[in-house]
């Protein structure tokens, strides 16, 4: 845990990005409901914040359960790496060092190789991204 490390330009990228995300989603909410392009114009010059706000919780929403399977693939992927690759050597999957747990791979470093703390790292940063969503989730609804 303490080779993590924050990128906040890495960070500002991305809600930079979210934010011409939601932009795109607005624009393209506005085309879909209009009848014409004239209208769109007209809806998107007198767009009130409660309308911006509605725009930007249901790009959210898009954004979320677009990326909720993603991490999830993630974690399984680099668990299963870790598991096949970074055990060190004499460690069994399920064994009395792991204590018949193949999650407890996360929590003992010790178990692992070089290769293994690579994957355990990535493994953690999809696990708490993937509870932040779902706490964003909640506080949603």
């Amino acid at each position: 845990m303490r080779q993590i490390t924050i990128d906040w330009f890495r960070l500002f990228r991305y809600s930079l990005l979210f934010i011409v995300f939601s932009m795109l989603m607005t624009a393209f909410m506005l085309i879909w409901f209009s009848n014409s392009l004239q209208e769109a114009w007209h809806r998107g010059l007198m767009l009130t914040f409660s309308e911006f706000e509605m725009t930007v919780e249901l790009t959210l929403t898009l954004l979320i359960y677009i990326s909720f399977p993603v991490l999830l693939f993630r974690f399984l992927y680099y668990f299963s790496k870790m598991l096949y690759r970074g055990r060190s050597p004499g460690v069994a999957v399920i064994s009395y060092k792991t204590l018949f747990n193949p999650l407890n791979f996360l929590l003992f470093p010790s178990l692992l190789n070089d290769k293994g703390l690579l994957y355990r790292r990535r493994c953690l940063l999809a696990l708490i991204l993937l509870t932040s969503i779902y706490f964003i989730i909640l506080f949603i609804t």
